[in-house]
């Protein structure tokens, strides 16, 4: 999140940083977030100002429930009334996401101004009053269909943005081609290139030792960078509800929230989808060879699910400590059991038997034989959907085998039984 000043004469980076943080200490994270101003800075520049991680500009807003289940749109920091559907899902290994529609009535008052393209405006969702999401509007367009008007609204939680953009030019300094990182934790690497965002970084797992000789290449988007790097510490990234960037470890299960079966409320539907090319027999981790350090033997995982068919998968592993090949392979072996089995179950509520919103990086215990779901299979929540229109509120839950984050091989799988 961010705000938006008008350079004043005599303004520099640091009188800037003094007057929207209260030290000069921020002059670098603005200029990191304005690489296209130039020294000295010209009176009525435009500066994006990025919002302090815990600061009083980022705390999420709120407003007024009359039931548990009421859900409220604040666009901007005013509560939108008029929407007729919208869908917010939540995940573990991607951004939160949020997309909504409503009638299109230019005269409305504040329509224009909550609506207009490109802008980028802050969105909040409320479930009951309870923050749900965090984050910006991205794309708003008009549709005219059948005589109807709407406006199709999408958007993303605060770190989506790393999914959009690159490093600022700024951070590249005099290193050139590459943003290079020595003897570097995660954390220290995430919390650096989402300073000038303005989003803030949370560590909820145990990150290891510290990424020898990483670079970002110019061109290559945060998020995708980081999500490599995650994967090599076997951590997955996700957003809070109030818009940080997350690493967590994956739940392996254990205390499910709920049992659904087939044919019982308040289960409406189960869909299986199966992917048997992202299914491999052996993978095989090799690491680079560094300038004056020892080679280091490939390591290999096999499928124990898989015996008698040869489908290996060999592939680099760029971090160089023993360890983090290790590490690297496991990870690739768990997120095969996420790519190459899933389910889309429906659900007539938003909420578990707990009364707590369904949430994702949880479990629940499913039984649906029509599914090949032959006895009761603990899964791991990956996403949750949460969808409302004017006719019902309903929940999809994405499931995936356990182990697919956190690089364990099941010991059976669900059509097994």
């Amino acid at each position: 999140m961010s705000i938006i000043y008008n350079v004043l004469g005599g303004d520099t980076f640091e009188t800037v940083s003094r007057k929207k943080y209260g030290t000069e200490n921020e002059a670098g994270r603005i200029a990191e977030s304005n690489p296209g101003a130039a020294l000295p800075l010209a009176a009525g520049t435009t500066l994006t100002i990025p919002t302090l991680p815990n600061s009083p500009q980022n705390a999420p807003q709120s407003a007024a429930s009359a039931t548990e289940d009421e859900v409220a749109i604040l666009i901007n920091g005013a509560q939108f009334r008029f929407w007729d559907s919208i869908r917010i899902t939540r995940s573990i290994d991607s951004m939160d996401t949020v997309e909504f529609g409503a009638p299109f009535d230019a005269e409305a008052p504040g329509f224009k101004e909550s609506f207009r393209p490109f802008k980028f405006k802050p969105v909040v969702i409320t479930v009951g009053g309870a923050l749900l999401f965090t984050g910006t509007m991205v794309t708003v367009n008009p549709v005219i269909e059948n005589a109807q008007k709407i406006v199709s609204v999408s958007g993303y939680s605060l770190p989506g943005v790393l999914n959009d953009c690159t490093a600022p030019a700024s951070m590249y300094g005099e290193q050139g081609s590459k943003l290079q990182t020595d003897e570097q934790y995660l954390s220290e690497i995430a919390t650096t290139l989402a300073a000038p965002f303005g989003v803030s970084v949370k560590m909820e797992a145990d990150q290891g030792p510290p990424l020898t000789r990483v670079a970002l290449e110019p061109g290559k988007k945060i998020l995708n960078y980081l999500t490599d790097l995650a994967k090599q510490k076997n951590l997955i990234i996700a957003s809070s509800s109030r818009g940080e960037l997350v690493f967590l470890q994956s739940s392996d299960g254990g205390s499910p929230v709920a049992i659904l079966e087939q044919g019982k409320a308040p289960l409406l539907s189960v869909a299986p989808f199966f992917s048997p090319q992202e299914y491999y027999s052996h993978l095989t981790g090799i690491a680079p060879v560094g300038v004056g350090s020892p080679p280091q033997a490939p390591f290999t995982v096999k499928n124990p699910q898989l015996q008698g068919v040869l489908r290996p998968l060999t592939f680099n592993a760029p971090d160089t400590e023993e360890a983090g090949i290790v590490a690297a392979v496991k990870a690739k072996a768990g997120r095969m059991f996420a790519n190459m089995a899933a389910y889309a179950v429906r659900v007539a509520t938003w909420r578990d038997p707990n009364g707590n919103l369904w949430a994702p990086n949880s479990s629940i215990r499913l039984l649906a034989p029509d599914a090949m779901i032959y006895k009761e299979y603990e899964f791991i929540v990956r996403s949750v959907e949460f969808e409302q229109d004017s006719k019902a509120q309903t929940a999809t839950l994405n499931l995936v085998i356990p182990g697919a984050f956190s690089g364990k091989i099941p010991e059976f799988l669900p059509w097994d039984g």
